[in-house]
């Protein structure tokens, strides 16, 4: 195709050559090799992950993944989010796009209806994790919980053995810890008994996050070095989404008693006229007693020998 596009100047004419070229016969199979991967990517997509097939598609085009896992969970209590969903992505070492420039793509995956929550993971992580006994890999990169798999690289599964070994050590690790938040708990309700010390609260948070941290630590092999309590809670949804609600965001009556336990890890130790009334500390109470219960079924359910 050639056209002629000109303008005028000075009461000049300046004629500029336009020279398009199309190629209708690679257009369209570059069109229709698209079409067939689209395909091909939903028919991947087990029957129980039907609704999510246009988000593995968008992830699938955007950013090329190796594997793409649905965490599952075990059922311990109805209160895991029904309308929640974390995907595993796996990364090969072929993609050279930076983590941080590929979870902005991720952050924008939306569906209607439900939570999303994606997780970046490289390829060589997962595989040597498997191998060794990873408990969250072992447990989650599974072929049961795969939703995309481009079919390059077949990993490992985790030898029972190792798999045990490594229960049994997250289990020990998760009791060592989970002691310390049930000594400050206890410690917060001596000092509720006469209802004078300004650092019940600061007892509390510490409970709250120590609780957390043992999850973390024994079921995720993970440490996020932080006192605030949201930011633990995102990291324990991908391990442990059952105590996740328990301290929520999900009103404005959840979110000022989290604000309240968040504030008190400073306040109450550096104010002095700093207080909490006594009907928020005994919700709060209530709130660790259940957190801290459904902390130990889960490690239980999760880590024992099986």
């Amino acid at each position: 195709m050639h056209t002629n596009d000109g303008d005028i100047t000075d009461n000049h004419i300046n004629t500029y050559n336009t020279n398009v070229f199309i190629y209708p016969d690679q257009d369209m199979a570059e069109i229709k090799k698209w079409k067939e991967k689209l395909i091909s990517i939903t028919e991947q997509v087990p029957a129980e992950a039907d609704k999510i097939k246009p988000l593995i598609q968008f992830m699938v085009t955007t950013i090329a993944p190796a594997k793409i896992y649905m965490m599952k969970y075990p059922d311990v209590d109805t209160t895991v989010p029904d309308k929640y969903i974390d995907l595993l992505i796996v990364i090969s070492p072929k993609n050279n796009t930076p983590f941080t420039e590929l979870q902005p793509i991720l952050d924008i995956a939306y569906l209607n209806g439900w939570r999303v929550s994606c997780s970046l993971h490289s390829e060589g992580n997962i595989i040597d994790g498997l191998r060794k006994g990873h408990v969250f890999y072992s447990l989650q990169c599974i072929p049961e919980n795969l939703v995309y798999d481009d079919k390059v690289t077949t990993y490992p599964v985790t030898p029972p053995e190792t798999l045990r070994e490594a229960k049994s050590k997250a289990y020990i690790k998760f009791e060592q810890n989970f002691a310390n938040a049930l000594d400050f708990h206890e410690g917060a309700a001596y000092l509720q008994e006469d209802n004078t010390s300004r650092i019940t609260g600061f007892m509390l948070h510490q409970a709250v996050e120590l609780t957390f941290r043992g999850i973390l630590q024994s079921l995720n092999g993970y440490d996020k070095k932080t006192h605030e309590i949201r930011v633990l809670r995102k990291q324990v949804r991908r391990c442990a989404p059952q105590l996740c609600p328990i301290f929520s965001d999900d009103s404005e009556g959840e979110k000022r008693l989290l604000d309240i336990l968040e504030g008190a890890y400073s306040h109450s130790r550096y104010e002095n006229d700093y207080e909490i009334s006594e009907g928020d500390l005994n919700v709060l109470f209530e709130k660790v007693i259940l957190l801290q219960d459904m902390a130990q079924r889960v490690v239980h359910t999760v880590l024992t020998p099986g």
